[in-house]
């Protein structure tokens, strides 16, 4: 009985993990530039996601490591040491405009911050265009579709992952950080009559966080936030205009009551999220976010189990 269990769940982390035999070229390749560390990735969905391009033709990778063409979202999971781990998990959307996801700089990056304080980050892989030939408002909603499943499909396996379910951002740079407020901004709480139990978690992520946030280069926030939205983190530089959209973000949140603040740096321009090592070691001001988030939300988190 034992053995046959055994089997069964060995069938089911196959069904829902690209295993490294059927790797696309894309990802081999992009396994090859970042190192034998790189984590496999993890199909959100089984089978073909929705929305599925045919012939979309392959992943391509650059020799910076950004992914483009990308047809079949996935997830990379980059796990501290077991002893340090704290439960936290931070789901990472690489920037691009949307056309390419800048892997190596802010998911790889962020891993190296993260992973030593005990936080778990899970690069997403989200779909681009091309290959998906829509416009603005069509590729944010085909983004969503991949961001929203992510928080499910890591809430879901959170165990597996010594993970707490109750603490599972999303983070973003760039256009990753519009996808990031666009599902602080719409999210839902799962279908308990689903059928496949990934879709009965919640998508809402635990808190969010944005990066240069961008959204082609508008002032006006499109964001239509809930009075229940995630607490929100936001990372800006004075010089990457217009800042105008971050502060009315803010500004929006702040009406609802809902926990935000932001960080305003004048150096770092658009890039000013960016982990790169040399800033790290060097006490560049942006680079330090890292910790001003943990902080804030260590003290947010503190007050809501205060009696």
């Amino acid at each position: 009985m034992r053995g046959a269990v055994m089997l069964a769940m060995v069938a089911l982390l196959r069904a829902s993990a690209v295993e490294p035999a059927q790797l696309t070229s894309g990802e081999s390749a992009h396994q090859q530039l970042l190192g034998t560390n790189t984590p496999a990735p993890v199909a959100l969905w089984p089978g073909r996601p929705p929305r599925f391009v045919e012939n979309a033709g392959p992943e391509v990778v650059t020799d910076e490591a950004r992914i483009r063409n990308v047809s079949v979202p996935t997830i990379s999971v980059y796990l501290p040491p077991p002893e340090k781990r704290t439960g936290m998990a931070l789901i990472v959307c690489a920037g691009g405009g949307y056309g390419g996801l800048d892997w190596k700089t802010h998911v790889v990056y962020a891993a190296q911050v993260f992973n030593p304080r005990g936080v778990t980050v899970i690069g997403l892989k989200y779909r681009t265009r091309p290959p998906h030939m829509v416009d603005n408002a069509g590729i944010q909603a085909l983004t969503l579709l991949d961001a929203g499943r992510a928080v499910r499909l890591v809430r879901q396996r959170a165990a597996e992952w010594q993970l707490d379910p109750h603490q599972i951002g999303l983070a973003g740079y760039s256009a990753g950080a519009n996808l990031a407020m666009n599902l602080a901004a719409h999210f839902d709480a799962g279908d308990p009559a689903a059928a496949d139990p990934i879709e009965r978690q919640s998508s809402r992520p635990d808190f969010a966080i944005g990066l240069g946030v961008w959204h082609w280069r508008q002032a006006a926030s499109p964001f239509q936030f809930p009075s229940n939205a995630p607490p929100v983190y936001l990372v800006h530089a004075t010089t990457d205009k217009p800042v105008e959209l971050p502060q009315q973000i803010k500004a929006d949140l702040t009406k609802l009551g809902v926990p935000v603040r932001l960080d305003l740096f004048e150096e770092g321009g658009h890039g000013v999220g960016n982990l790169i090592p040399t800033r790290v070691q060097h006490g560049f001001p942006p680079a330090q976010w890292p910790e001003l988030f943990l902080k804030w939300y260590a003290n947010l988190r503190t007050k809501k189990v205060s009696p």
